[in-house]
């Protein structure tokens, strides 16, 4: 990880509501509870740098999850999340707190 990656990541956990930490902390813990954590860190790891771009992707997309799911505000929440820089490097370090 690298310097600047850190600090994006440091200023936006500063950003974060109470909520939204505990968002992340959410999937986080599901995500370990299935024993996935590796892979997780795998994926989010190669993943890192087109963030915003998997935002934008999950907007798109998001009238055919609407379709299958009554109420997909998790989706909604994840989409926006990743719109912010250092959102998956935080989702890292909680994913590694868990390993």
């Amino acid at each position: 990880m690298s310097k600047f990656e850190q600090n994006q990541a440091d200023e936006l956990e500063a950003t974060l509501t109470d909520e939204e930490k505990q968002f992340l902390d959410a999937i986080a813990d599901r995500i370990a509870r299935r024993r996935m954590t590796a892979a997780a860190l795998f994926f989010l790891e190669s993943m890192k740098p087109l963030g915003w771009v998997g935002s934008q992707m999950m907007y798109f997309f998001r009238p055919f999850v609407q379709a299958l799911w009554s109420d997909p505000k998790t989706w909604d929440r994840v989409a926006k999340l990743l719109e912010r820089r250092g959102s998956i490097e935080l989702l890292l370090r909680r994913l590694e707190a868990r390993a």
